[in-house]
């Protein structure tokens, strides 16, 4: 006997449902993500990495964030890309651990972006 017979997949859809897209994956932003960093004295804007990764992945970035530490007098030296889907990250790094690129003549790093972990005291 078929598992399925008598079973109408239609009578448990949700008609007001978003349409799914396998572009925009609804996994985690921590596995959606790669963690920058720039050489010292030649960071990147949000501009330019948005610019590199749109014109070299197509259409893939939700956002950029890039530190600016102590308010804005001291150059930055890393960020964070958030992209829509969770496999750009790995289509970006190509099975390694780190990828390095140059932008307008400046290094970015890129490895795979891991939260940092709750600390406790004991």
């Amino acid at each position: 006997m078929d598992s399925l017979q008598g079973f109408n997949g239609a009578d448990h859809l949700n008609p007001q449902a978003k349409e799914w897209n396998p572009l925009f994956d609804c996994a985690p932003e921590e596995d959606r993500c790669l963690f920058l960093t720039f050489s010292n004295g030649n960071p990147l804007s949000e501009h330019q990495i948005v610019n590199f990764f749109t014109r070299n992945y197509g259409s893939c970035i939700e956002r950029v964030y890039v530190h600016y530490p102590d308010g804005g007098t001291q150059l930055p030296l890393f960020g964070k890309v958030v992209f829509v889907a969770s496999s750009i990250p790995a289509i970006i790094l190509g099975g390694k651990d780190e990828a390095k690129f140059s932008i307008e003549s400046k290094t970015l790093w890129c490895k795979r972006y891991e939260a940092r972990k709750t600390r406790f005291r004991v």
